[in-house]
């Protein structure tokens, strides 16, 4: 019975053990798993890291630790491409982003990022037409519609497709400011110059007034209609726009004062533009450039002390204008007073110097009293170099 018992201690102590090896080599084969993929996803973690302080060299290099344990890392080879591109290596930020592509079963969103870079490839390695393609495709779809519009605008600017620039603004970001700034009425404006130019002037006419619908004190439209109109010989109906131009857009005005003035100088009928100037300063007495434009026409009248009483006034509101100060200098030396014109001079390039002395802020363009390394008025560091 002795002997019975120590043979099944025995047998009980090799099953233990037997079980205790399986157990550890479970866990020693496990561990032997599971680690290469824990180390891929502390590399990938450090290269997004990397990434978000501008180190792109050593985001690299984690990238590629973490694609050498884990090939299915897709969204650290599209960085990797990303990369190659933001360093001028396109063709290697293509080669990785076309193999992506031809990847099964990506998940949706992994699959829109990989044509989001595939297309600023393209845009990179100057092939429009495959970006076109992709970003085309892309604005259909609801979940990328923003970034993909934001590209294909700046692609249309870029190539001046003035039309299609105009089609997605209105479509996409209807009458809202772009993030890069551009409105629809700057881009129809564009797309009315490119028929202008063209000579097709009742469609860039079409063009104009829909601008004028969206920015009825846009200075532009009422000038480029005037022009069109003289184009065409229809003398009348350009100066009709440029009256227009100084009722809705005063303020700017003086943009169309050379045409307006070319025009009725042609026609001899320089009292109405006179009277222009005049209808301008009573609605707006402070107004620079009416008062200027005016004085250059009482100037061709022979009445010089108007035009002279004209351009001091100018000089008390802006005294380092050099129109108004060489303007009046031209008056006092045809009435004989030099004197007085050499007194202008130097007072100008008093205040010429002055101005340039003058401390802006950088960022917000506003004066400072005294050199700061950050401006009172908007923060900015730097303020003045």
């Amino acid at each position: 019975m002795l002997g019975a018992t120590d043979d099944m201690e025995t047998y009980l102590l090799l099953v233990i053990s037997l079980a205790l090896v399986g157990v550890l080599t479970s866990i020693a084969l496990y561990r032997r798993r599971s680690l290469p993929r824990e180390t891929a996803m502390e590399a990938y973690v450090e290269g997004l890291r990397y990434l978000t302080t501008g180190d792109e060299q050593s985001a690299f290099i984690k990238f590629r630790q973490a694609v050498d344990q884990d090939t299915e890392n897709v969204d650290a080879y599209l960085k990797m491409g990303d990369i190659f591109r933001n360093r001028g290596l396109v063709e290697k930020a293509l080669q990785i982003h076309r193999e992506l592509r031809l990847r099964h079963n990506l998940p949706p969103d992994l699959g829109t990022e990989v044509e989001k870079s595939l297309a600023q490839d393209y845009i990179k390695a100057g092939l429009k037409e495959k970006a076109y393609e992709i970003l085309e495709r892309m604005i259909k779809d609801s979940s990328s519609k923003a970034w993909t519009a934001d590209r294909l605008l700046e692609l249309y600017i870029k190539e001046r497709r003035w039309k299609e620039a105009c089609d997605l603004y209105a479509d996409v970001f209807k009458k809202s400011v772009w993030a890069g700034d551009i409105s629809l009425a700057a881009l129809k404006i564009m797309h009315g110059r490119e028929l202008h130019d063209d000579q097709e002037y009742h469609k860039a006419r079409l063009i104009y007034k829909e601008v004028m619908s969206l920015e009825r004190a846009n200075p532009l439209p009422y000038i480029f209609i005037a022009e069109s109109y003289i184009e065409e010989k229809r003398v009348e109906d350009a100066l009709d726009f440029l009256k227009k131009l100084c009722q809705e857009s005063p303020k700017y005005a003086y943009l169309g004062f050379p045409l307006m003035e070319e025009t009725f100088f042609q026609l001899g009928r320089y009292g109405e533009v006179e009277d222009i100037y005049r209808g301008l300063l009573a609605s707006d007495p402070a107004n620079i450039h009416a008062k200027i434009a005016l004085a250059g026409i009482l100037e061709k009248k022979g009445d010089l002390a108007g035009a002279e009483s004209l351009l001091r006034s100018v000089l008390d509101l802006d005294p380092a204008n050099t129109v108004a100060a060489l303007r009046l200098v031209s008056i006092s030396g045809a009435r004989n007073r030099l004197g007085e014109g050499l007194n202008v001079l130097s007072s100008l390039a008093e205040k010429i110097y002055h101005r340039n002395q003058e401390l802006r802020c950088q960022k917000c363009g506003r004066n400072l009293a005294r050199p700061l390394p950050a401006c009172p008025h908007c923060g900015a560091m730097r303020t003045f170099d």
